[in-house]
């Protein structure tokens, strides 16, 4: 049995496919505002991290080729750090520019990963264009970015 590798954050419940999105809105380190209840009509990749997690370090190349495919589309790619810490966005803003993160990063001052029930990172949702999770996947595998870009490109093909 193959399981995904992943950083342990908190206990708690997960588990939100079929259910709207709980909204947010934050600022990515740049400073852009981002609300998801602004973002219907578009397919959003949501993904919780942390720069100290090795699982979400090995994704972020996986993260970068599903955001260089799907950008020019209805699509949305949100990165939310759960790192804390002081000067949280320079280190964010850091770490971007040492991988080579190419899409939005969002430090998560509100818990955001807590209204998701976020149980371990990395955790990525997939968001329909309607606002409701389709999609979770837990942790980094190989074939990730297939089945994330075969979900993508599915409620992209939706309705269109």
């Amino acid at each position: 049995m193959l399981f995904a590798a992943g950083c342990e954050r908190k206990e708690g419940p997960s588990g939100v496919v079929g259910s709207q999105a709980p909204d947010f809105e934050l600022r990515d380190i740049s400073g852009k505002s981002w609300k998801l209840s602004s973002m219907k009509g578009k397919v959003v990749l949501l993904e919780f991290w942390a720069t100290w997690c090795p699982p979400c370090q090995s994704a972020v190349a996986d993260f970068n080729r599903i955001y260089e495919r799907f950008k020019g589309e209805d699509f949305v790619f949100l990165a939310l750090s759960v790192d804390e810490g002081e000067d949280l966005a320079g280190k964010l803003k850091r770490f971007g520019a040492k991988e080579g993160i190419l899409y939005p990063v969002l430090p998560d001052f509100k818990d955001i990963a807590g209204t998701y029930n976020v149980i371990s990172i990395p955790v990525t949702y997939v968001i329909d264009k309607e606002g409701n999770i389709s999609y979770q996947h837990m942790g980094h595998m190989p074939d990730m970015v297939e089945i994330i870009s075969e979900e993508i490109e599915g409620l992209l093909k939706k309705d269109a």
